[in-house]
């Protein structure tokens, strides 16, 4: 091996390593936008959106808080999808003529839990509890949605929920330096360190 070739596996291989590092680390948001198809056709801007408001098309929205449905939100590491008793709490009387809610009745008489496509996802190394980041972000009267907004969009006004935001590394390291020196937020120990997030 000649000594320009040494040289150039010398220097660039390191560079090389820090490219894709970084590229790993602030990746393209590839992502953003993913909807898929889901089991019901459930709308999120009907149940969840503002009350005594209507949808885009026309449609009553309820308000219902998304604790409600995503109990564990606020106590453990996953929001949770809700059990099919949560959901004939009240499509046991509501919206029976509906074809989502049809179908949504079909599971329940089989008793089958809908199988809903996981939307919002981090790989398995990254440690990302629900309820430390709903409990520091909830301000005090407001509704759950505020604290939910910063990574999830604006769910309560989507008819079809999509990833709004890329959820990789850089996203969420920025949001920690974000509200790291905030005095609100300082008291929470919000860190930038590796073994925040990652196991």
């Amino acid at each position: 091996m000649g000594p320009k070739i040494f040289k150039a596996l010398k220097y660039g291989t390191p560079v090389l390593f820090l490219l894709a590092a970084a590229w790993i680390i602030w990746a393209p948001p590839a992502r953003i936008g993913y909807a898929p198809v889901q089991p019901i056709d459930y709308r999120h801007d009907i149940h969840a959106g503002a009350i005594g408001q209507k949808t885009f098309d026309g449609k009553e929205q309820y308000g219902i808080d998304c604790q409600y449905c995503h109990t564990g939100v606020t106590t453990s590491k996953k929001a949770g999808v809700p059990s099919m008793n949560t959901c004939m709490n009240c499509h046991i009387l509501v919206g029976s003529s509906l074809p989502g809610v049809k179908t949504l009745k079909k599971f329940y008489a089989e008793k089958k839990a809908v199988e809903w496509v996981r939307i919002h996802n981090v790989p398995d190394h990254v440690r990302f509890p629900h309820a430390p980041h709903i409990k520091q972000l909830l301000k005090e009267g407001q509704p759950t949605k505020t604290a939910c907004i910063a990574c999830h969009g604006d769910v309560s006004s989507m008819k079809v929920v999509e990833q709004k935001e890329s959820l990789n590394m850089g996203f969420c390291v920025n949001c920690h330096r974000d509200y790291r020196n905030d005095v609100e937020y300082k008291k929470h120990g919000v860190s930038t360190t590796c073994n925040t997030c990652h196991y």
